[in-house]
């Protein structure tokens, strides 16, 4: 017997989901995945209608942010699905945090959801992608700015959703931090040790950027922001010192990190903005190693896999990273790297520099987990779980 799957997401390329940020990429190959399994699984994808622009402009009027949750959880609560599969936080009302009338009616909605879902039998599935309120109090922690969200609030409306959800897929590294929270019942979790990453086609020709190849060819792949911004100077630092090889940094924020470049004296470091996918990853196969350069001060970047240690693997990168427990068992696991301290880093950064035989063996079973990481291979469990359910 076929199962009914909705899945509700913000559609790639949508406002605020770019599609090739690491939300963008997750909801694809969540979709992917979906259509794979679609013998047994009949999925229906049912893109969450962003706010209209004339609507975005009088957001502030109750009215129009009464219509806007409306016509969302209109939606959800007249789907007849067996099962209704949330990305989380990519939810309805998380894309407007501040606005108080839609976290008090976005509260209604999942309760009424719940109940919804206990009179029909009806099966919610949550994939937590993030957890928004520890990465922001996290960031806090590490001396950061203070977070300026509505925290019980939002508490409130992920209990609701959490506490409905008959399965929630998460990385072994959430599931202590919901369950605290949440008090919800460690049966309900299914676990994934590395984010989804969906093959691309390749561009039709070469891109129009000005690549330059070095003996050895370091990626930095996302944005810099204050908290990464400490680490990646001293990369800089770093690869300055290391003629022979050469950065590519990819992602928002080109024009602050390119005046770094100048006031370092970096000559061997591009930036090249945003990229499309298929871009991304010509980029990403004409260099030999991936760098993660999160903090270790914030307590949320031990806790998640990071889509930069999946994009870096499926396209045969050795992956060089902090030392993110995370980033640091997956990277242990599966033999493609090494992680440690920045200031460690930094140095082995130059070694590998100077001697490519050094991660020779890291990038060869890249090369090898790369087709495993991209097939989505992980999360067959509990899709499975789903196709034989009665």
């Amino acid at each position: 017997m076929r199962r009914t799957v909705s899945f509700y997401a913000f559609e790639p390329g949508a406002p605020g989901v770019p599609a090739a940020s690491a939300t963008g990429i997750y909801i694809q190959a969540l979709a992917a995945l979906l259509e794979r399994h679609s013998e047994h699984i009949d999925t229906r994808l049912q893109w969450l209608r962003p706010v209209e622009p004339a609507v975005r402009a009088t957001f502030n009027e109750r009215l129009a942010a009464l219509r806007w949750m409306a016509g969302q959880f209109r939606q959800l609560l007249t789907d007849r699905s067996k099962y209704l599969l949330f990305l989380y936080p990519k939810v309805p009302v998380l894309a407007h945090l501040n606005h108080p009338t839609l976290l008090a009616m976005a509260r209604r909605g999942y309760q009424a959801l719940r109940l919804k879902a206990r009179m029909t039998g009806q099966r919610i599935i949550v994939i937590m992608e993030d957890l928004p309120i520890e990465m922001a109090e996290g960031t806090a922690a590490a001396g950061g700015p203070p977070s300026e969200m509505p925290i019980a609030q939002l508490r409130a409306i992920e209990s609701r959703l959490l506490r409905a959800a008959h399965m929630i897929v998460t990385p072994p590294g959430y599931q202590d931090t919901i369950v605290d929270q949440h008090g919800i019942e460690r049966e309900r979790f299914r676990a994934f040790q590395r984010n989804l990453y969906v093959p691309a086609a390749q561009p039709e020709g070469e891109p129009e950027m000005e690549f330059e190849a070095g003996k050895v060819n370091f990626l930095y792949s996302g944005a810099i922001d204050t908290t990464i911004a400490s680490n990646f100077r001293r990369i800089l630092r770093s690869i300055q010192t290391a003629p022979q090889a050469r950065l590519h940094v990819c992602g928002p924020g080109r024009e602050a990190v390119e005046t770094w470049f100048d006031e370092l004296g970096v000559t061997n470091a591009r930036h090249y903005g945003r990229l499309n996918l298929a871009t991304h990853d010509w980029l990403a196969g004409r260099c030999d190693a991936g760098l993660i350069l999160w903090p270790t001060d914030n307590p949320y970047f031990h806790l998640t896999p990071t889509s930069k240690y999946s994009a870096y693997v499926s396209n045969g990168l050795a992956v060089l990273s902090t030392d993110l427990r995370a980033v640091a068992d997956n990277i242990r696991e599966d033999g493609v790297g090494r992680a440690m301290p920045i200031n460690e880093l930094s140095v082995e950064l130059l070694r590998w520099a100077a001697r490519p035989s050094l991660f020779a063996g890291f990038k060869e079973r890249a090369r090898r987990l790369a087709p495993v990481i991209r097939s989505g291979a992980e999360m067959d469990p509990w899709l499975n779980e789903i196709a034989r359910a009665r």
